[in-house]
């Protein structure tokens, strides 16, 4: 074990709640908070198809340097069927945030996989 000193990148997605169903075809925004213990985030990317692609959300600018950032993006379920939102951020420098677990640590603080929501498109 490694004695944490900073948090890793991380972001989660808080709107729309998990489960929620939408048309298909018809733009959803999906919002969240991005941090870093950094301070500094770079960038917010949504993906529609287990990460396989991913496409830039808009990011507002900190309020101060460790204040969480607001990201917003609009999603397109293009049929029905179910979906998982996916949110990525990254920091200054470089370092995004992992597609799994990246290990066990005491009361899960370094737990900064991507986040996921579930959709489901009508």
């Amino acid at each position: 074990m490694v004695v944490m000193t900073e948090m890793p990148v991380k972001s989660l997605i808080t709107h729309p709640q998990s489960g929620t169903q939408t048309p298909s075809g018809e733009p959803t925004e999906v919002r969240g908070h991005a941090w870093a213990g950094s301070g500094d985030i770079d960038a917010v990317d949504v993906s529609l198809d287990f990460g396989a692609t991913w496409t830039p959300a808009k990011l507002e600018p900190a309020k101060n340097k460790f204040a969480w950032q607001r990201f917003r993006a609009d999603v397109t379920l293009p049929e029905a069927g179910y979906y998982e939102v996916w949110a990525r951020a990254t920091d200054k420098n470089g370092v995004a945030q992992p597609p799994v677990v990246p290990g066990w640590n005491p009361r899960g603080y370094g737990n900064n996989m991507q986040h996921r929501i579930a959709m489901i498109a009508t």
